[in-house]
């Protein structure tokens, strides 16, 4: 840097970066939607390893392929987590519904699983080790309720759209906080 230059500081109170970026809650929402609606119309298959995979130096790898169901399931929970300031009673009422059933899925298909796995002997036990209150990765159960939840999660993003059309699908208005 040359001796003679110099830096000055302009006024910084109205800088913006590149861009004029401003917060819209409305854009947030539709790139939330958006997320879901495209994540949802792939095959919602379950994750897995890929042993055989091979880098570009010929040695062997596992690669993780994600489970697409929980991604799917996610992107609502985030949606929801979006549009959380926007419910109304009606979504706040339908909403913890589902949630509901989803809590009574769980405890039913836990307790299936805890029927399953008190019915077989001791050396079964002792390979498959299990917490009563988790779904062993083993049994078929943790997809069972990945299943359920699935549809569940399907009717909040449902819920949600119609929320969206109470409140005039985010029309530009006057609002007051």
């Amino acid at each position: 840097m040359e001796d003679n230059a110099r830096v000055t500081i302009e006024n910084v109170e109205d800088f913006r970066g590149e861009g004029d970026m401003k917060f819209s809650h409305q854009a947030l929402v539709m790139k939330a939607m958006n997320k879901v609606i495209e994540l949802g119309c792939k095959e919602l298959k379950e994750g897995f390893m890929d042993y055989n995979a091979v880098d570009k130096k010929g040695n062997t790898k596992p690669i993780y392929s994600e489970d697409t169901r929980r991604t799917f399931i996610e992107s609502i929970k985030t949606c929801e987590m979006v549009m959380v300031c926007d419910y109304d009673e009606d979504a706040i009422t339908n909403i913890n519904k589902i949630h509901n059933k989803i809590i009574e899925k769980r405890i039913e298909l836990l307790q299936q699983q805890r029927n399953f796995y008190e019915s077989r002997n001791f050396d079964f036990k002792k390979k498959y080790p299990t917490d009563i209150n988790y779904f062993n990765m083993e049994f078929p159960y943790y997809n069972f309720f990945l299943e359920a939840q699935i549809d569940f999660y399907r009717e909040i993003f449902a819920e949600l759209s119609l929320l969206t059309k109470r409140i005039g699908f985010y029309e530009e208005g006057t609002y007051e906080a």
